[in-house]
């Protein structure tokens, strides 16, 4: 069985512009989530950029271990075994075809963001 990939800023982790390098209070259906996949046995690795640096790296190795999380692999690399990846700032993609997910189509406009005068992007 793969991996799965949760981003840490504004997924696991609350993040606000201009909040610096700070890591933020824990979501907490997110680390609920985290919880259960560990029960499950599930491999789960927190995909951030701020394992780039050492110093990064063990911030967030810090930042779990204060908040009682399972001590999960850290990384910056996706690789074929990675199964999904759970990101904030993640857009859908319809396999092969390049463009955003059809089936997003009657999400909430509040969840669109223009790319170009006839297409949109939707993180629903």
């Amino acid at each position: 069985m793969g991996w799965i990939g949760v981003d840490l800023d504004g997924t696991l982790a609350k993040y606000k512009s201009g909040q610096g390098s700070k890591i933020g209070d824990p979501v907490p259906q997110m680390v609920s989530k985290l919880k259960d996949w560990h029960k499950e046995k599930q491999e789960v690795r927190i995909f951030t950029a701020r394992a780039e640096t050492l110093h990064g790296k063990n911030e967030v190795i810090n930042w779990l271990k204060k908040n009682n999380l399972p001590s999960f692999t850290v990384t910056n690399i996706k690789d074929s075994k990675m199964i999904e990846l759970w990101d904030d700032k993640a857009i859908r993609v319809e396999k092969n075809q390049g463009k955003a997910c059809s089936g997003c189509a009657n999400s909430s406009r509040e969840y669109h963001s223009a790319v170009n005068n006839d297409s949109y992007l939707t993180d629903c």
